[in-house]
């Protein structure tokens, strides 16, 4: 049985799996939520802005840097969770793209 902390550690979790292969997330897209609707249809919104906020906050460390870091901090984000996303933007650039687009 798999457990969670909280939903901000499933969240986390959940981005470190997938962060090793973007492409093939973006290709099971379809098969994921198909899951999720059948464990609870009310889930997929929840991952639709779990993918959402994992692509606004790689923006903002994109364009913002260590200041937008440093914001984010201040504003009560986990300092892990922005240094898993930072670790993630620089292994892969297009990140902001493809979790927006998910």
């Amino acid at each position: 049985m798999i457990t969670f902390k909280s939903v901000g550690h499933f969240f986390a979790t959940a981005y470190r799996a997938i962060v090793n292969d973007i492409p093939k997330v973006e290709a099971t897209k379809t098969t994921v939520e198909a899951v999720t609707k059948v464990a609870d249809p009310n889930l997929v919104p929840v991952e639709d802005t779990a993918y959402a906020i994992l692509g606004e906050v790689s923006s903002v460390l994109t364009a913002g840097g260590a200041a937008a870091e440093a914001k984010l901090a201040d504003a009560g984000l986990d300092v892990n969770v922005i240094n898993m996303v930072k670790t993630a933007l620089a292994s892969v650039p297009n990140l902001v793209v493809v979790a927006k687009a998910l």
